[in-house]
């Protein structure tokens, strides 16, 4: 993976007095403001209904705010998501996935896209199956993988395209004790590298080689 280890201002993610609510219903989320750094890897705990998924799908530009804004750099994401986006991968809900493509198919069209398609991606997609023991079923339908081969192939789609940011929301999801052990090597080298993580999980034991802080997230009553 390339070296992300430029801290400056333009890398900062920078959430600033954030809220979220549904309609007329209680807030999910109210007046949070954190900063994240290039190099970084932080847990969000809490509950569920505590609003980590909201969190995560505020900025992966899934969902807008109520109030406040999320910068990276010196950019509101929500006023320019296309450029923004560039450098996120992201890890959300499996049933997302196209099913009538392969996740060497998938992966491929998304290095593809971003102009990242050379003669040694064949050699780096393989690689990167091989370190997530996605078997050799990664040439079939991912309509017809397991829940655990659909989170390896999610995973797969969010780093390929060497992201500075990776928002994973429950990643080790239906994954068993070797996967989630590659993964975390994965994570491990990708933050050694400069990269930023945004991680929720429910499991914070798993969590504990990774990361540098923990962010709970309580359910609000009001």
């Amino acid at each position: 993976m390339p070296d992300m280890t430029n801290k400056s201002p333009d890398n900062l993610l920078n959430v600033v007095d954030l809220s979220k609510k549904y309609g007329q219903n209680k807030y999910v989320i109210s007046g949070f403001t954190a900063s994240f750094t290039p190099g970084s890897a932080t847990g969000l705990m809490g509950p569920n209904g505590s609003g980590k998924t909201t969190f995560m799908r505020i900025l992966s530009g899934a969902a807008f705010p109520t109030n406040g804004r999320v910068e990276y750099g010196d950019k509101d994401i929500h006023q320019g998501l296309h450029e923004y986006l560039k450098y996120v991968g992201i890890v959300g809900d499996a049933s997302d996935l196209p099913q009538f493509l392969t996740a060497e198919e998938l992966v491929e069209g998304i290095m593809r896209s971003r102009v990242l398609w050379n003669s040694g991606s064949v050699a780096y997609i393989s690689e990167l199956f091989d370190q997530l023991e996605l078997d050799e079923r990664r040439s079939t339908l991912i309509g017809t993988y397991s829940s655990g081969m659909m989170q390896k192939t999610m995973i797969a789609a969010a780093i390929c395209a060497h992201p500075r940011v990776l928002l994973l929301d429950e990643p080790f999801r239906a994954l068993d004790e070797s996967a989630v052990d590659s993964v975390l090597k994965i994570l491990n080298e990708f933050k050694k590298n400069g990269g930023m993580i945004l991680i929720s999980s429910h499991q914070r034991t798993i969590l504990e080689s990774l990361c540098d802080r923990y962010i709970d997230f309580p359910v609000l009553i009001s």
